[in-house]
């Protein structure tokens, strides 16, 4: 019975990886775009900095959309619960640490939500710093 407790973990590390994967991904590539818009579009940014607020965190959420997509697919596709919508919802709820409870997986895989729990808190405050880090460069060093 250990081993297929380790098993389980070991997925969900697998599952924390690939979502890093996924934000890291995200993450370059927007940032990228936003040193390009710096060096060639300065006046823009300091024109629309709201604009460019609102269109860098509605870009953040997508990775993390992606990423509760992977955890409910896993859900799904392991059969801890019985339909995808359940499994979304269920993803939705636990990787934002809201935790309802009116849905809940059974004793052979709840241990893998907590890891579930903590890549959301992990994820969201990678996003959060992400958010600011551009908000500061946008009203604060925008003079520069």
């Amino acid at each position: 019975m250990e081993a297929w407790v380790l098993f389980r973990l070991a997925i969900a590390c697998g599952l924390i990886a690939a979502t890093v994967a996924v934000q890291a991904s995200f993450m370059s590539a927007g940032l990228g775009v936003f040193r390009r818009l710096e060096e060639d579009r300065r006046d823009f940014l300091l024109r629309y900095p709201t604009v460019t607020t609102v269109i860098w965190i509605v870009y953040l959420i997508v990775p993390i959309a992606l990423d509760v997509v992977l955890w409910a697919t896993f859900y799904y596709l392991s059969r801890a619960l019985p339909d995808f919508e359940d499994a979304l919802y269920f993803s939705t709820v636990t990787f934002t640490t809201v935790g309802y409870g009116d849905i809940v997986l059974g004793r052979d895989w709840r241990q893998v939500a907590t890891f579930e729990a903590v890549n959301g808190w992990i994820i969201f405050g990678w996003a959060t710093a992400l958010m600011m880090a551009v908000i500061q460069r946008l009203h604060f060093r925008g003079n520069d």
